[in-house]
């Protein structure tokens, strides 16, 4: 494990780690000081969503930010538009050529071709907040989606941390500064099936409509046939 600083936080970097937000966790418990970063080569148990597994095979990204939000714990949920933005932005460096998208609730798209995926989960009882970031670099695992090296990109995991990092302390501040509005703005110009026809499960009940907006709070507005609109929060667990 390297242990240093960079972009403000410190850095924890290892070679294999069940999972990176799991590390950030018990890392929460050992008690930290500072905004943390932890990066891992390969991890043995990536998850994902509603308990998905995340295939981590060595030459990706895997990430988790542990960042403190004590004068803010009640916008929490904006910081997985935070955090797609950022992301993007940091693909958008390498890739110059592409279309860059956010899926609703917390996936990176390149060409309609999932990317990256982003996992919030609260330290109970505490200001801390882990974010798990995915991004593929060299590897694609699934055939819907796609990674870096299929545009001819060549980089390191850390250097493409730290231009994450940088990305994210860059939004974030505006976000602290200006609020959600901007933020919400430069995600919608890229959401994807924004005004089309999407479908939402939740609790194993199915939704269909049209993606109509996020609203001022991050919920997703779904418009129904009869017009009656459903609204839907990210969630972190």
């Amino acid at each position: 494990m390297v242990h240093e600083a960079f972009e403000g936080f410190d850095i924890h970097h290892y070679m294999e780690v069940s999972s990176t937000n799991e590390e950030a966790l018990d890392l929460l418990e050992k008690g930290i000081s500072s905004e943390t970063v932890i990066v891992a080569n390969k991890q043995t148990e990536g998850r994902g969503r509603t308990g998905k597994s995340w295939i981590s095979p060595e030459g990706n990204l895997y990430t988790s930010l542990i960042i403190d939000q004590a004068k803010d714990i009640n916008r929490l949920t904006e910081l997985t538009f935070v955090t797609a933005i950022a992301v993007g932005n940091a693909i958008q460096s390498s890739i110059n050529s592409c279309n860059i998208q956010y899926k609703w609730p917390n996936d990176v798209l390149v060409d309609g071709k999932k990317i990256s995926g982003i996992l919030l989960e609260k330290k109970s009882n505490t200001n801390w907040l882990v974010i798990g970031i995915g991004i593929n670099i060299n590897h694609a695992p699934l055939s819907t989606a796609t990674c870096m090296g299929d545009y001819g990109v060549s980089v390191s995991n850390i250097d493409l941390l730290k231009e994450l990092i940088i990305n994210f302390n860059k939004v974030r501040k505006q976000w602290l500064s200006s609020g959600f509005y901007a933020i919400r703005e430069m995600w919608l110009k890229r959401a994807f099936k924004l005004n089309e026809q999407i479908s939402i499960k939740l609790a194993d009940k199915l939704y269909e409509g049209i993606f109509a907006n996020i609203n001022e709070n991050g919920r997703l507005v779904l418009q129904q046939k009869n017009g009656s609109l459903i609204y839907f929060d990210t969630g972190i667990l």
